[in-house]
């Protein structure tokens, strides 16, 4: 049996696995949904694992949208391709085939989001935006009475936003009679 240093290790290595794996930095709660619904570790080795590899620099943290994502730095890298052949083939196999999903839902929301905010005491503006290759191609503001308004086209948006982009662009696009 593992020691509990040697375990902690390879929580360590399978952690940068993951990061390695999906290829774009996460936030603290996708990371933390990944790895619970698919039993790789619990909550509290998940938080305890993610502080220690911040603190070796082999993640590293950056801001964008009001959301604070990890991402793998060289160092972490370096650490998986060093001893990324520890890792019991099991474990690869399972990440490999449960991340595609993730990843496709995680790109996603990165380049087709909706939000919305108060502008005076009867005004919201919901905000739709569309990104490629990190390029903003198309963004649309709507001004609404209510914040139950917005709320639910915000919802509408995010429940379907391709077929929405898709239809919106059908309509400007076809040819007028």
């Amino acid at each position: 049996m593992l020691e509990h240093g040697s375990k902690l290790a390879l929580s360590k290595l399978k952690l940068l696995y993951i990061f390695n794996q999906f290829g774009i930095p996460l936030t603290n709660i996708e990371l933390t949904s990944f790895a619970l619904e698919n039993s790789f570790m619990d909550y509290f080795l998940l938080q305890q694992i993610l502080s220690d590899l911040y603190e070796s620099k082999f993640l590293d943290i950056h801001s964008k949208n009001g959301h604070e994502y990890y991402f793998l730095t060289d160092e972490g890298i370096n650490a998986l391709n060093m001893f990324g052949d520890m890792l019991p083939e099991y474990f690869t196999k399972d990440v490999n085939s449960k991340f595609e999903k993730m990843q496709k839902d995680l790109k996603r929301k990165s380049e087709l989001f909706g939000h919305y905010y108060k502008k005076s005491n009867n005004e919201y503006v919901v905000s739709f935006q569309v990104l490629e290759n990190r390029s903003v191609i198309f963004n649309l503001s709507i001004n609404v009475p209510t914040e139950d308004m917005a709320k639910s086209i915000c919802r509408k948006w995010n429940s379907n936003p391709e077929d929405i982009f898709s239809s919106i662009l059908k309509t400007l696009t076809s040819d007028l009679d």
